[in-house]
């Protein structure tokens, strides 16, 4: 096979003559080439010699028409040159196709600054420089300004002194990387070396006077008339309180929107002695809080807040070497603005522990100056090379940008005082002195995962890597959130020692995220795998406003170890043999030590949170508690003042409170707070038990082969709780839940070679089953036009038989010269999806969940949310949400596995929100059966004929002849479905992100997401209560009315009446209406009209009759008030009332209790109810059916035309 893709190895030389146009023009040929190229070769230059060329040329040249033309081109045809094959080979060895590096190529040019703002960024600069020059010595007295600074001394007099440096750009704009869509210009403005004393590195009177200066500086640029309209604001560079800012946004038309200018005062390298500034000094003293401190006991020293005082002096020392080594290297460029994106869609970025992009800019200046990089290096080569670097090289050891002689031995000194040590080009200050531990892992997980990405040549790594927006608060499974400003004083004033309070110049945050990591650090132990800080960036404020304090609140993420985290036991050491140890572990967890005696012998102090045999749910607590126990043991926090996010959500699968479960006749251990994950295990034991005596029935004709469940229930995905109440009622089972079960038998070849035939001889095979079933193991059955059903437990399973010589007599067709063919058809693909691939794909999806328990309870939320929004399996499919969850689990969208439902949620929001379903094709790669060029052959088969598939293609490695076909089609989900489901997820995700990072709001309860909104809809069709069956989920209501009384009752098993009406509707319907209900025990059918276009007049025509009426002009039109009229016949009896939204949201104001559930069947009782008119009440004793007549044809109704 790889021989026969080497011979065409000439035609790789045919295309170059198109390679010079490879940068301006991105047409299909090069794209063909370079893919031949990547698959022929892996070094880019062995190709075959070009004496091959014209061999093959000749034949083509031997028509004398051509012969001329021929050889004009064979003189056109120029070797290639060293740039176009440097090119060939880079996109050969380098990109997994020309697509990945087209995309690259693409984003980077719309990365590119518009003209328009680099003009204006210049003519701003020299305007500002212009106004420094201007400015004038002085006396600060008043100002009617607020200086940015909370600090405990007042604020004395301030002299003023001209800058004697021009204002400069650092940062993205000094290295050319700004990006959008908010374009941030920061300027510095350095302060004279007059404007400091030589003992301002004390108690922080330099960032005093570096407050004052802003402030001068500000007040004057609002006198100028330059900027009299523009907007100022003040705000915190990287949330800390010791850096204020200006923000100043012009008003210049066209860049107002878009850019901002950010101002940054410095100071002169020589202004202030480095020397007093390393880690191990002490700058700030107790004194200035007022704190007493023992003579001869050493001052603690105070490394953050002198990295913080160095970042100022170093600044354009620093500035200057990267910009010498980013000045002219688009490629160097290019790739830190790859590195920006990638940096920004994680939100690694953000706070005061952020991870900035001026540090990734650093990084490179180090990769260069080690020769790791290149100055030929490509812009994809820089990226790769950093994320590689990042994840095998280890900071905490510490690393300099200092030249050798600068280079000392105390580099490793310097290490000891930070988490993460990265020194600049003094040698003095550490770029990373905020960053914390888990978040630099973090980083490089995430660094690790990109290069993972880049080397899996079997999916596109671009928008996983590039295009998709992962925030932090996705990739974490539990949130904690402690808001209460009186709960974090106390921590502070209580529990953070002066060390801190002196390093972090009294800012609390950093104080919290120090004792609260180390604590639950200690606790949790192995449960967690880190604990990450979620910030949000500081509010600006106007500058005559005082500045606010911030750090008050702190959120933390942490992402669990699955394996560790719901263990029930925290084990400590023994007494006899720790004693020390004993205490130590006894002391740190209060009351809930215990010593205790295990199987092994040992007696050891230990902690039980739970029982082994605890649901799921409740094990995914246990963290939970173990968190708010340390905090209330430890730090004298309640649990009122906490919120602690994890499983609020899991509410909607439980179990609903109004059914009680004690008055069921079972075997089984119910608890009235289960759920339907919970019920998922005692349906599988009583399948397999059931197996089991399937397998045992030997004197049957054929031995039964396989038995296969394909029911969402066994592979933990139905969403519904499946209680054991089935039961027996005269000839027939009733029950709310059947279990499909399919047994394949033994080979044999007397089956009839009939279809009608072959399902009769099926159907007396499954009766004797049934008998065998009845008298070996006293099992009840009933023979059912489907299948076999079965009685076991209280739980009803439908056995079928599946045989493959039905597929093929259903795929047979016969031509008109009689030759016999098998062409696929709705019907055979139905049956092989059921009979065949369904079971394979259980099986697949039943293993995923025992690799990931979250993956189950994903997708009852998914299930579930779905339902609520109206989305029934005819809308949406419900085996395409489980594949699409799937999805989630098998691709590495994150360096660790989901182990949280509430988390697999949100991401599974996230993919509806922002895949590109039109381009994008989902693969399930069960057991990793396909290899790369399958992959590579269906997406190619994807994307060149698109139409042919539905707008959500899915497929799995067991379904290949229906690839993308099989689980999905035109209709379900429809091109508007999907566009309303992602428009539904953005709206859901937008309602938990401003709860999970608000400081003031509770994270989100589940009505505000699994309640459909009763906007958009035209009509409401309540049907009788008594008809419909409630489901046994937790209700969280209807969009349209109130709660009503449940109905429990059981329906015949598998007799989905309301399901097989709306299905009529739509099959008669669809043209003129939408249809939209609650498949989980919802009463209203919700109903949208199409368009006008559909209703207006047309020509009359047989073929287009159907609910036409006739009109004027010969012509016919549909009226919306036939279309009810027919919707009332085909509901029959299901039907109670038809009515607006608006008339259901009047009554609700009203007060007026709605015609329905227990007023239904009783006309009686709105007549006994006082009314105000009395002609009213004598036509309500007349008699029922006119008024409910009257009442569908409402005014509302005909406004409708």
């Amino acid at each position: 096979m790889l021989k026969n893709k080497r011979k065409p190895g000439k035609l790789v030389k045919k295309p170059l003559k198109n390679a010079a146009r490879l940068e301006s023009q991105d047409d299909s040929p090069t794209k063909e080439h370079s893919e031949q190229s990547a698959t022929s070769s892996d070094d880019g230059f062995d190709e075959p010699k070009p004496t091959p060329v014209k061999k093959d040329q000749t034949p083509i040249a031997k028509p004398k028409k051509n012969k001329f033309k021929q050889k004009d081109d064979a003189k056109n045809v120029k070797p290639p040159t060293l740039e176009e094959m440097k090119e060939l080979r880079d996109t050969q060895n380098l990109f997994h196709s020309n697509l990945f590096k087209l995309q690259v190529k693409e984003m980077l040019e719309e990365l590119q600054l518009k003209q328009k703002y680099i003009d204006f960024i210049e003519t701003w600069l020299e305007s500002f420089t212009a106004f420094t020059r201007q400015l004038k010595d002085g006396l600060m007295e008043r100002t009617h300004l607020e200086v940015p600074l909370k600090i405990p001394q007042k604020p004395t007099g301030f002299v003023f002194s001209k800058p004697t440096r021009e204002p400069y750009l650092i940062g993205a704009a000094g290295t050319g990387t700004l990006l959008g869509p908010k374009i941030i210009v920061d300027v510095a403005l350095e302060m004279p070396k007059e404007s400091l004393h030589k003992d301002d590195y004390l108690n922080l009177r330099y960032d005093q006077k570096r407050a004052l200066y802003l402030t001068y500086v500000t007040e004057r640029m609002k006198e100028s008339p330059t900027y009299a309209q523009d907007k100022f604001t003040f705000n915190y560079h990287a949330n800390n309180p010791l850096k204020p800012v200006l923000e100043l946004t012009p008003v210049a038309k066209q860049v107002t929107k878009h850019l901002q200018v950010r101002l940054f005062i410095t100071s002169p390298p020589s202004s202030l002695k480095h020397g007093r500034f390393v880690p191990w000094n002490n700058n700030i003293r107790p004194s200035l809080y007022g704190d007493e401190w023992d003579e001869d006991e050493p001052l603690p020293p105070t490394q953050h807040y002198n990295a913080n005082v160095l970042f100022d002096l170093t600044l354009s020392e620093n500035q200057a070497h990267i910009e010498k080594t980013f000045k002219g290297r688009r490629n160097f460029q290019d790739g830190l603005l790859l590195l920006k994106v990638w940096l920004r869609q994680r939100e690694l970025d953000i706070g005061y522990s952020g991870f900035g992009s001026h540090i990734l800019a650093a990084f490179i200046v180090y990769l260069n100056s080690q020769r790791i990089l290149h100055q030929s290096s490509s812009s994809y080569q820089v990226a790769r090379t950093v994320w590689n670097q990042l994840a095998n090289t280890d900071w905490t050891k510490g690393i300099t940008l200092a030249p050798a002689s600068v280079q000392t031995e105390e580099l490793a000194k310097f290490a000891t005082y930070y988490d993460v040590c990265f020194m600049d080009f003094t040698g003095q200050h550490n770029l990373c002195a905020n960053i914390p531990l888990s978040l630099y892992q973090r980083v490089r997980e995430e660094a690790k995962l990109a290069v993972e990405l880049l080397n899996d040549m079997k999916l596109n790594s671009f928008p996983l890597i590039f295009m998709q927006k992962c925030p932090l608060y996705s990739r974490v499974d539990n949130i904690l959130k402690i808001t209460n400003y009186s709960s974090i004083n106390q921590m502070l004033m209580l529990h953070s020692q002066p060390k801190f309070k002196y390093d972090y110049a009294n800012y609390g945050y950093p104080q919290l995220l120090q004792l609260l990591t180390e604590l639950l650090k200690k606790g949790l132990a192995e449960r967690v795998h880190s604990i990450l800080p979620l910030e949000t960036e500081s509010t600006p404020w106007p500058v005559e406003n005082k500045a606010p304090v911030i750090g008050n609140y702190i959120q933390l993420g942490l992402i669990l170890q699955p394996e560790h985290a719901y263990e029930v036991l925290n084990k400590g050491p023994a007494t006899n043999e720790d004693p020390e140890g004993a205490a130590e572990f006894r002391s740190f967890w209060g009351e809930r030590s215990n010593l205790r005696r295990f199987q092994d012998g040992s007696i050891t102090e230990a902690v039980v949170w739970g029982t082994a045999q605890d649901a799921p749910a409740k094990k995914r607590l246990i963290v939970r508690q173990i968190v708010l126990h340390l905090l209330e043991h430890h730090l004298q926090l309640d649990s009122k003042d906490v919120q602690y996010i994890a499983a609020e959500l899991d509410q909607v699968y439980r179990l609903s409170p109004w059914f009680k479960v004690n008055k069921l006749k079972t075997k089984l251990t119910l608890d009235q707070d289960t759920d339907a994950e919970a019920l998922s295990p005692h349906v599988i034991r009583c399948y397999d038990e059931l197996a089991r005596q399937l397998h045992g029935l030997n004197d049957l004709p054929l031995e039964i082969v396989s038995i296969s469940g394909t029911s969402p229930v066994f592979r933990y995905c139905e969403p519904q709780p499946v209680l054991p109440q089935a039961r027996f009622a005269e000839n027939h089972i009733l029950s709310s839940h059947v279990q499909r079960v399919v047994i394949q038998l033994g080979q044999s070849g007397k089956w009839p070679n009939q279809l009608t035939a072959l399902r009769a001889l099926k159907t007396a095979f499954l009766i004797e089953i049934g008998e065998k079933l009845e008298e070996k193991c006293h099992l009840r059955w009933v023979m059912t036009a489907e299948g076999l059903m079965v009685l076991k437990q209280g739980f009803c399973f439908l056995i079928e038989l599946a045989h493959n010589k039905e597929l093929a007599l259903l795929k047979q067709e016969i031509t008109e010269r009689g030759i016999t063919t098998y062409v696929d058809n709705p019907a055979s693909r139905s049956l092989e999806r059921q009979h065949y691939i369904l079971p394979k794909v259980s099986g697949a999806l039943h293993s995923l969940h025992q690799t990931h328990s979250a993956f189950g309870p994903t997708v009852l939320l998914a299930k579930r949310w779905l339902a609520t929004q109206l989305l029934d399996d005819g809308l949406w499919p419900d085996v395409a949400t489980e594949l699409l969850v799937a999805h989630l689990f098998q691709q590495r969208y994150a360096p660790q596995a989901i182990a949280s439902p509430q988390t697999g949620f949100i991401r599974f929001l996230q993919l509806l929100a922002h895949s590109d379903f039109n381009g994008e094709l989902f693969l399930l790669n069960f057991n990793n059966s396909w290899q790369e060029q399958q992959i590579a052959d269906l997406e190619h088969s994807y994307r060149s004929d698109r139409q042919s598939y539905p707008p959500l293609a899915l497929t799995t490695s067991y379904d290949m002849q229906h690839s993308g076909r099989l689980w999905t089609s035109d209709q379900s989900p429809s091109q508007r479905v999907l566009g309303h489901v992602t428009r539904l997820a953005r709206h859901s995700l937008e309602i938990i992100e401003s709860s999970l990072m608000s400081k003031d709001l509770r994270f989100v309860r589940p009505a505000q997401l699994f309640r459909a909104s009763n906007e958009g809809y035209d009509l409401v069709i309540q049907l009788k209560p008594d008809l419909v069956s409630n489901s046994l989920t937790y209700d969280l209501g209807s969009p349209f009315v109130s709660f009503g009384q449940p109905n429990f009752n059981l329906p015949r098993a598998g007799a989905n009446n309301l399901a097989k009406i709306v299905r009529q509707l739509r099959s008669a319907y669809s043209d003129f209406a939408a249809f939209f209900y609650n498949p989980h025990g919802g009463k209203e059918l919700a109903i949208v009209w199409r368009p006008p276009t559909e209703f207006a007049p047309k020509t009359f025509k047989v073929t287009e009759l159907q609910a036409c009426t006739p009109c004027d002009n010969g012509k016919v039109q549909v009226l919306r008030e036939t279309l009810v009229e027919d919707f009332k016949i085909l509901l029959k009896d299901f039907y109670l009332r038809i009515a607006t939204p608006e008339e259901l949201k009047r009554e609700q104001r009203e007060h007026q209790q709605p015609k329905r559930y227990f007023n239904a069947n009783q006309p009686q009782e709105p007549s006994s109810k006082p009314k105000k008119h009395k002609a009213q009440k004598d036509s309500s004793e007349q008699g029922a059916p006119p008024k409910k007549k009257r009442l569908i044809k409402s005014t509302s109704l005909k406004a409708l035309k």
